[in-house]
């Protein structure tokens, strides 16, 4: 009757209780609404349906117009996560059927076309039992994992089954085994959403600025999560494991046999995007003693001696990148 009762936000009706001239009790409010209310959010549903123009955004909510309709809650896993509808209790359960079967067919293609390296390594069914035991640890890993945690299951593998999983997007680094297509923004973006989702933590954990190489953090960050983001940790200091990649070639086509020592050049400072100081910070975290003669940097490693008893036990907390001659470069 023309009377002011509130807003309709996205698909849920918002009563203003507040409102003085409001001189009939909510339940009464809501019975008289749902006459004209309930038309439009089903015409909202429809609209929606058909455009498919929705958007996730960074607070797992899933927006229309501006409005949020639904929201992610976790599910069986991190890549299947569920869909909680934000809609008016006046609509009828078949219409909140029908939106919900169409968002989470949306979201699923969502994942499956960004994440669809990850997809396949999951429907991995190869008969070898440590390539697909591989597989699945970088799956459930969100794409990347250290190379001396999965070691049991590499050493095993021939040349033909790693090249399987080339096939597949693997990247066999020489201190991370991961999938190379999800480093790109969207990706890492979707990825880092789905897994602070289904852990219900580090909900205030953002990505690094997409474009950067090298990251110096005052702050202690998540190192699970950076290096699902694609960095490796060096004390406060950060490096796209990618980047190590292209770091360990120049140090090996620059480093002599004869001498042992490694100049530095610009070429690294280039490639990591880092000062000089930085980079010598870095390579000493990464087992290396630093010199320098002329104003010219070298660098030398210098493996961490371990008492036969303790070797064993502090193999797997070894400086990144330590012993070159160790690492498989397959």
């Amino acid at each position: 009757n023309d009377q002011y009762i509130g807003n309709l936000k996205g698909l849920k009706l918002q009563l203003d209780l507040k409102v003085d001239a409001l001189d009939a009790d909510v339940k009464s409010l809501k019975k008289a609404a749902r006459q004209n209310v309930s038309p439009e959010i089903i015409k909202r549903i429809n609209q929606i349906i058909h455009t498919g123009l929705i958007e996730l955004k960074d607070d797992f909510k899933i927006y229309w117009n501006e409005n949020h309709i639904a929201k992610l809650i976790p599910g069986s896993d991190y890549l299947n996560p569920q869909i909680q509808l934000i809609i008016d209790e006046m609509i009828e359960n078949n219409e909140k059927s029908r939106l919900n079967s169409f968002l989470e067919r949306w979201i699923k293609n969502k994942i499956e076309t960004e994440l669809k390296s990850l997809i396949d390594l999951k429907n991995v069914r190869d008969k070898n039992s440590e390539l697909r035991a591989l597989a699945y640890h970088l799956y459930e890993n969100n794409g990347v994992v250290k190379r001396d945690e999965v070691l049991e299951y590499l050493n095993k593998l021939n040349q033909d089954e790693r090249k399987k999983l080339r096939n597949l997007g693997v990247k066999f680094g020489r201190y991370h085994i991961f999938l190379f297509k999800l480093f790109k923004p969207s990706s890492v973006s979707l990825r880092i959403l789905l897994w602070k989702n289904y852990n219900e933590k580090n909900y205030d954990f953002l990505p690094p600025t997409f474009g950067l190489n090298f990251l110096e953090e005052k702050k202690n960050l998540n190192k699970s999560l950076m290096l699902i983001c694609g960095f490796e940790k060096f004390e406060n200091l950060y490096v796209r494991i990618d980047i190590l990649e292209r770091l360990f070639v120049q140090i090996i086509n620059f480093s002599s046999e004869k001498e042992k020592e490694i100049k530095m050049i610009p070429e690294m400072l280039n490639l990591l995007g880092c000062s000089k100081e930085n980079f010598k910070k870095l390579i000493k975290n990464m087992g290396y003693s630093v010199t320098e003669k002329n104003e010219e940097v070298f660098f030398r490693y210098k493996p961490q001696k371990f008492k036969k008893k303790d070797f064993e036990k502090n193999n797997k907390k070894e400086s990144p990148f330590g012993i070159l001659k160790k690492l498989n470069f397959n």
